[in-house]
């Protein structure tokens, strides 16, 4: 293994799995419905498919911690009322996006740099169906009827660049803590081609030097933190923040790329109000935040919508 810059000898957890699990369960179900990822983090940067994805950030960054990410994931996407099984055509189309993907992370105590790659699939092959009438056969939801009318199928592509900033940090190491974090990315695809703006405030005892909150994003750095020669065995924070994102083309509602499907105008605009917790004991962590989302596409029934993330995380 190729030692990273700013390589610990033995850095303290420094390798984790992660499942996020993103749902509006409780809230509605409609619009961006679920979301599942499994993702790996790992210490260093000698994973062969993060190559190319390194060697483009080193070409402007360098002299920081380097980490790799590997992950699976699903998204979900389905109009405002499931129960119809003509949905209107101004209502957004179902669809899925099943993927893996591979990134590279530079970070340093106050900075972080993303790239990440996924490539999948959108349409029936990307078995959104399956996983949402299986889900709701097993917890007694109503029945989703409209499945056959969603996208077509199509391979796609999504490119997702992302850079944090630590603006200010009040406090020590250990105790007592808070800081501002700000960070700017965009992705590039026939999935999703869109430029993102977040910040969040974060408070709470042994903070750790993270950045972005526990979400499912393209750029994947949200498991990526800069490790201190000597680490807390624990820490509990809150934070707030809000984004916006500037849209120019998301396959779930401009429908496919290559082929005629349902679709709906898009809003260039999106604005995101975000609020969670994370703790972690030792070599477990979890984090649980709400998201409240603007109207994402024109003509939008509900114009706000809630939905929530769960992280579950194992360092080792």
């Amino acid at each position: 293994m190729a030692e990273p810059v700013s390589a610990l000898k033995e850095p303290l957890y420094g390798e984790s799995i992660s499942l996020f699990i993103e749902n509006d369960f409780r809230f509605s179900d409609r619009y961006y419905t679920n979301g599942l990822k499994l993702a790996y983090t790992g210490y260093g940067d000698d994973f062969l498919v993060s190559k190319l994805q390194f060697a483009a950030l080193r070409l402007f960054i360098d002299g920081r911690q380097a980490h790799q990410t590997v992950c699976l994931g699903q998204n979900m996407y389905v109009p405002g009322e499931i129960s119809n099984p003509n949905p209107p055509e101004w209502d957004r189309p179902y669809a899925g996006w099943l993927y893996v993907g591979a990134g590279a992370h530079l970070v340093d105590k106050n900075r972080l740099d993303s790239l990440s790659v996924n490539l999948g699939v959108v349409g029936p092959i990307s078995l959104a169906e399956d996983a949402q009438k299986l889900y709701h056969s097993i917890i007694g939801a109503d029945w989703p009827m409209g499945w056959h009318d969603q996208i077509k199928n199509e391979p796609g592509i999504e490119i997702g660049y992302n850079h944090a900033e630590r603006f200010v940090r009040f406090g020590s190491e250990k105790g007592w803590a808070a800081d501002v974090v700000g960070s700017a990315g965009f992705d590039l695809g026939n999935v999703k081609t869109q430029a993102q703006l977040r910040s969040i405030v974060r408070f709470g005892i042994n903070l750790p030097y993270s950045f972005d909150a526990c979400r499912i994003d393209a750029a994947g750095g949200n498991d990526v933190r800069w490790i201190p020669e000597k680490e807390a065995d624990w820490h509990i924070f809150g934070y707030g923040g809000g984004g916006a994102r500037f849209v120019g083309y998301d396959i779930s509602l401009d429908g496919n790329t290559f082929a005629h499907s349902r679709y709906v105008v898009p809003k260039w605009l999106v604005g995101e109000v975000i609020a969670g917790v994370s703790a972690r004991y030792k070599s477990f962590e979890a984090g649980l935040n709400y998201t409240l989302r603007t109207a994402e596409f024109n003509g939008q029934k509900y114009p706000v919508h809630m939905f929530w993330t769960l992280r579950l995380k194992v360092l080792f």
